[in-house]
Protein backbone atom coordinates (compact mmCIF):
# COMPACT_ATOMS: atom_id res chain seq x y z
CA UNK A 1 0.00 0.00 0.00
CA UNK A 2 1.49 3.19 -0.97
CA UNK A 3 0.51 7.19 0.16
CA UNK A 4 1.14 10.63 -0.24
CA UNK A 5 0.74 13.99 1.08
CA UNK A 6 -0.13 17.17 -0.88
CA UNK A 7 0.95 20.11 0.62
CA UNK A 8 -2.13 22.49 1.12
CA UNK A 9 -0.24 25.16 -1.09
CA UNK A 10 0.70 23.03 -4.20
CA UNK A 11 -3.42 22.81 -5.30
CA UNK A 12 -5.56 26.08 -5.91
CA UNK A 13 -9.41 25.85 -4.94
CA UNK A 14 -11.55 24.48 -7.94
CA UNK A 15 -11.88 21.18 -9.79
CA UNK A 16 -8.67 19.12 -10.74
CA UNK A 17 -8.15 15.84 -12.60
CA UNK A 18 -5.52 13.52 -11.13
CA UNK A 19 -3.57 11.09 -12.55
CA UNK A 20 -0.88 8.88 -10.14
CA UNK A 21 2.71 7.13 -11.05
CA UNK A 22 4.33 4.91 -9.25
CA UNK A 23 8.47 4.07 -10.06
CA UNK A 24 10.35 1.88 -9.27
CA UNK A 25 13.54 1.54 -10.82
CA UNK A 26 13.81 2.02 -14.02
CA UNK A 27 10.15 1.94 -14.34
CA UNK A 28 6.80 3.51 -14.14
CA UNK A 29 2.84 3.09 -14.35
CA UNK A 30 0.60 5.69 -14.48
CA UNK A 31 -3.04 5.10 -12.94
CA UNK A 32 -5.96 4.87 -13.52
CA UNK A 33 -4.80 4.25 -16.64
CA UNK A 34 -2.19 1.50 -16.29
CA UNK A 35 -0.01 2.74 -18.94
CA UNK A 36 4.15 2.75 -18.51
CA UNK A 37 4.54 5.87 -19.52
CA UNK A 38 4.58 9.46 -17.09
CA UNK A 39 2.34 12.41 -17.91
CA UNK A 40 5.17 14.14 -19.45
CA UNK A 41 6.36 11.95 -22.09
CA UNK A 42 5.83 12.82 -25.13
CA UNK A 43 3.89 9.53 -26.35
CA UNK A 44 1.56 9.88 -22.86
CA UNK A 45 -1.80 9.05 -24.59
CA UNK A 46 -3.55 8.37 -21.61
CA UNK A 47 -7.04 9.93 -20.76
CA UNK A 48 -8.36 8.29 -17.69
CA UNK A 49 -8.01 10.35 -14.83
CA UNK A 50 -9.73 10.60 -11.37
CA UNK A 51 -11.55 13.99 -10.59
CA UNK A 52 -10.61 16.24 -6.88
CA UNK A 53 -12.19 19.50 -5.98
CA UNK A 54 -10.15 21.63 -3.82
CA UNK A 55 -12.70 23.33 -1.56
CA UNK A 56 -12.32 26.22 1.10
CA UNK A 57 -13.70 25.19 4.61
CA UNK A 58 -16.57 27.41 4.29
CA UNK A 59 -17.77 25.82 0.60
CA UNK A 60 -21.09 24.36 0.65
CA UNK A 61 -21.19 20.89 0.21
CA UNK A 62 -23.40 18.78 -2.21
CA UNK A 63 -25.03 15.96 -1.01
CA UNK A 64 -27.38 15.28 -3.50
CA UNK A 65 -27.21 15.63 -7.67
CA UNK A 66 -29.61 14.15 -9.25
CA UNK A 67 -27.49 13.39 -12.61
CA UNK A 68 -24.77 12.29 -10.63
CA UNK A 69 -26.74 10.38 -7.92
CA UNK A 70 -29.96 9.07 -9.55
CA UNK A 71 -28.62 5.50 -10.34
CA UNK A 72 -27.16 5.01 -6.67
CA UNK A 73 -30.23 5.16 -5.12
CA UNK A 74 -32.29 2.16 -3.09
CA UNK A 75 -35.55 2.71 -2.64
CA UNK A 76 -38.77 1.32 -0.92
CA UNK A 77 -39.60 -1.84 -2.72
CA UNK A 78 -43.50 -1.77 -4.34
CA UNK A 79 -45.41 -4.69 -3.41
CA UNK A 80 -42.74 -8.26 -4.05
CA UNK A 81 -42.36 -7.27 -7.50
CA UNK A 82 -41.69 -3.58 -7.55
CA UNK A 83 -37.66 -3.60 -7.06
CA UNK A 84 -36.94 -1.00 -9.19
CA UNK A 85 -37.72 2.42 -7.96
CA UNK A 86 -40.21 5.02 -9.43
CA UNK A 87 -38.53 7.62 -10.27
CA UNK A 88 -37.20 9.89 -13.61
CA UNK A 89 -34.81 12.94 -14.27
CA UNK A 90 -36.32 15.81 -15.81
CA UNK A 91 -34.87 19.54 -16.34
CA UNK A 92 -35.85 22.34 -14.56
CA UNK A 93 -37.69 25.30 -16.46
CA UNK A 94 -36.10 27.88 -13.84
CA UNK A 95 -32.26 26.88 -14.16
CA UNK A 96 -31.93 24.36 -16.72
CA UNK A 97 -30.33 21.80 -14.23
CA UNK A 98 -31.60 17.97 -13.50
CA UNK A 99 -34.38 17.27 -11.37
CA UNK A 100 -35.30 14.36 -9.60
CA UNK A 101 -38.92 13.67 -10.08
CA UNK A 102 -40.14 11.54 -6.97
CA UNK A 103 -43.71 10.76 -6.53
CA UNK A 104 -45.98 8.67 -4.18
CA UNK A 105 -47.04 5.55 -5.53
CA UNK A 106 -50.31 3.36 -5.78
CA UNK A 107 -50.29 -0.42 -4.25
CA UNK A 108 -52.26 -2.84 -5.49
CA UNK A 109 -55.86 -1.50 -4.30
CA UNK A 110 -54.89 2.20 -5.66
CA UNK A 111 -53.92 3.50 -2.19
CA UNK A 112 -50.57 5.26 -1.60
CA UNK A 113 -47.72 3.55 0.13
CA UNK A 114 -47.45 3.94 3.47
CA UNK A 115 -43.79 5.19 3.11
CA UNK A 116 -42.01 5.57 -0.33
CA UNK A 117 -38.41 6.52 0.31
CA UNK A 118 -35.50 6.69 -1.69
CA UNK A 119 -31.89 6.38 0.36
CA UNK A 120 -28.37 7.55 -0.88
CA UNK A 121 -25.22 6.69 1.03
CA UNK A 122 -23.19 9.89 1.27
CA UNK A 123 -20.41 8.57 3.89
CA UNK A 124 -17.67 9.47 1.28
CA UNK A 125 -18.50 12.66 0.75
CA UNK A 126 -18.85 13.69 4.92
CA UNK A 127 -15.26 11.73 5.17
CA UNK A 128 -13.78 13.88 2.17
CA UNK A 129 -14.68 16.95 4.27
CA UNK A 130 -13.61 16.08 7.57
CA UNK A 131 -11.61 18.57 8.62
CA UNK A 132 -14.64 20.94 8.45
CA UNK A 133 -17.91 18.97 8.35
CA UNK A 134 -18.40 19.03 12.09
CA UNK A 135 -18.77 22.66 11.96
CA UNK A 136 -22.23 22.49 8.97
CA UNK A 137 -25.21 24.07 10.29
CA UNK A 138 -27.74 24.15 7.85
CA UNK A 139 -28.81 22.03 4.87
CA UNK A 140 -29.94 23.97 1.87
CA UNK A 141 -33.32 22.00 -0.69
CA UNK A 142 -33.73 23.47 -4.06
CA UNK A 143 -37.26 22.09 -5.10
CA UNK A 144 -40.99 22.51 -6.35
CA UNK A 145 -44.21 20.23 -5.31
CA UNK A 146 -46.20 18.43 -7.64
CA UNK A 147 -48.96 20.25 -6.74
CA UNK A 148 -50.00 22.25 -3.68
CA UNK A 149 -48.58 21.60 -0.14
CA UNK A 150 -46.91 18.58 -0.90
CA UNK A 151 -44.46 17.25 2.17
CA UNK A 152 -41.03 15.51 1.38
CA UNK A 153 -39.51 14.17 4.68
CA UNK A 154 -35.39 14.72 4.84
CA UNK A 155 -33.56 12.34 6.87
CA UNK A 156 -30.03 12.22 7.77
CA UNK A 157 -28.97 8.72 9.23
CA UNK A 158 -26.05 8.51 10.93
CA UNK A 159 -23.61 4.75 11.25
CA UNK A 160 -25.18 3.73 14.16
CA UNK A 161 -28.40 3.92 12.75
CA UNK A 162 -30.00 7.10 14.91
CA UNK A 163 -31.66 9.90 12.24
CA UNK A 164 -32.99 12.95 12.40
CA UNK A 165 -35.61 14.28 9.99
CA UNK A 166 -37.20 17.78 9.27
CA UNK A 167 -40.69 17.68 7.10
CA UNK A 168 -40.34 20.31 3.95
CA UNK A 169 -43.83 22.01 2.61
CA UNK A 170 -43.88 23.01 -0.87
CA UNK A 171 -46.48 23.94 -3.15
CA UNK A 172 -45.71 23.48 -7.27
CA UNK A 173 -43.26 26.82 -7.89
CA UNK A 174 -39.49 26.26 -7.26
CA UNK A 175 -38.07 27.93 -4.13
CA UNK A 176 -34.67 27.15 -2.02
CA UNK A 177 -35.28 26.02 1.68
CA UNK A 178 -32.64 26.47 4.66
CA UNK A 179 -32.91 24.22 7.11
CA UNK A 180 -30.98 24.88 9.91
CA UNK A 181 -29.57 21.48 11.31
CA UNK A 182 -30.35 22.23 14.86
CA UNK A 183 -33.99 21.86 13.75
CA UNK A 184 -33.93 18.31 12.97
CA UNK A 185 -35.47 15.78 15.45
CA UNK A 186 -35.00 12.37 16.10
CA UNK A 187 -37.11 10.64 13.36
CA UNK A 188 -36.72 7.02 12.17
CA UNK A 189 -34.05 5.94 9.24
CA UNK A 190 -35.27 3.14 6.52
CA UNK A 191 -33.22 -0.09 5.74
CA UNK A 192 -32.42 -0.39 2.35
CA UNK A 193 -31.89 -2.24 0.76
CA UNK A 194 -35.02 -3.93 1.90
CA UNK A 195 -35.30 -7.42 2.82
CA UNK A 196 -37.41 -10.00 1.04
CA UNK A 197 -40.11 -10.89 1.53
CA UNK A 198 -42.29 -7.97 3.37
CA UNK A 199 -41.51 -5.53 5.41
CA UNK A 200 -39.50 -6.84 8.19
CA UNK A 201 -36.77 -4.41 9.66
CA UNK A 202 -37.93 -2.18 7.63
CA UNK A 203 -37.64 0.64 10.06
CA UNK A 204 -34.52 1.52 11.70
CA UNK A 205 -34.66 2.72 15.47
CA UNK A 206 -31.89 4.44 17.39
CA UNK A 207 -29.89 2.63 19.50
CA UNK A 208 -29.42 2.48 22.98
CA UNK A 209 -28.11 5.97 25.05
CA UNK A 210 -29.40 7.77 21.41
CA UNK A 211 -31.89 10.15 21.03
CA UNK A 212 -32.20 11.62 24.62
CA UNK A 213 -32.56 15.23 26.27
CA UNK A 214 -29.54 17.02 24.76
CA UNK A 215 -28.41 14.41 22.06
CA UNK A 216 -27.83 16.59 18.26
CA UNK A 217 -26.86 14.96 14.57
CA UNK A 218 -23.42 13.88 15.00
CA UNK A 219 -22.45 15.31 11.34
CA UNK A 220 -19.40 13.52 10.63
CA UNK A 221 -21.11 10.29 11.41
CA UNK A 222 -23.52 10.74 8.95
CA UNK A 223 -24.32 7.74 6.09
CA UNK A 224 -27.04 8.59 4.31
CA UNK A 225 -29.37 10.81 2.94
CA UNK A 226 -33.18 9.61 2.73
CA UNK A 227 -36.19 11.39 0.77
CA UNK A 228 -39.62 10.10 2.31
CA UNK A 229 -43.34 10.81 0.49
CA UNK A 230 -45.67 9.69 3.23
CA UNK A 231 -49.75 8.44 2.54
CA UNK A 232 -50.73 10.17 5.81
CA UNK A 233 -49.33 13.47 4.20
CA UNK A 234 -51.41 12.92 1.16
CA UNK A 235 -54.66 12.76 2.92
CA UNK A 236 -57.75 14.03 0.75
CA UNK A 237 -55.75 13.80 -2.66
CA UNK A 238 -55.85 10.76 -5.07
CA UNK A 239 -53.30 9.28 -5.40
CA UNK A 240 -52.80 9.16 -9.06
CA UNK A 241 -49.42 9.30 -11.57
CA UNK A 242 -47.67 13.29 -11.25
CA UNK A 243 -50.39 13.73 -8.37
CA UNK A 244 -48.12 13.38 -5.13
CA UNK A 245 -44.32 14.10 -4.55
CA UNK A 246 -41.46 16.69 -5.16
CA UNK A 247 -38.90 17.29 -8.30
CA UNK A 248 -35.39 18.03 -6.54
CA UNK A 249 -32.45 19.85 -8.25
CA UNK A 250 -30.09 19.79 -5.24
CA UNK A 251 -29.31 19.34 -1.44
CA UNK A 252 -26.36 20.69 -0.03
CA UNK A 253 -24.65 21.30 3.46
CA UNK A 254 -23.85 24.97 4.45
CA UNK A 255 -21.20 26.16 6.69
CA UNK A 256 -21.20 29.41 8.64
CA UNK A 257 -19.14 32.30 7.09
CA UNK A 258 -16.45 33.93 8.72
CA UNK A 259 -17.98 37.60 9.84
CA UNK A 260 -16.02 40.67 7.07
CA UNK A 261 -13.64 42.49 8.09
CA UNK A 262 -13.71 46.22 8.20
CA UNK A 263 -11.80 48.48 6.14
CA UNK A 264 -9.53 49.05 8.76
CA UNK A 265 -8.50 44.79 8.73
CA UNK A 266 -9.96 44.34 11.99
Amino acid sequence: MYSATVPAAALREGPHEVVITLFRGDSCVTFPSGLHLKPSDWDYYGRSSWNLDVVGLETPLRLFDPARDAARLAFTRIGDAGRRGLFHLAFSGVTGQPVFHFELPANASGAGLADYTASLVIRDRIRAREEAIAGADEMRVRLRGLGPRQILHVTLMEDDGTSWSAAVTVHDTWEEQSLPLAAFTLGRGVLLPEGFPGEWNYWVAPPAGRGGRGDRPRIDRLERLQLSLRREDARGVTVTPDGYGVEVESITLGFPRPPARDPAGR
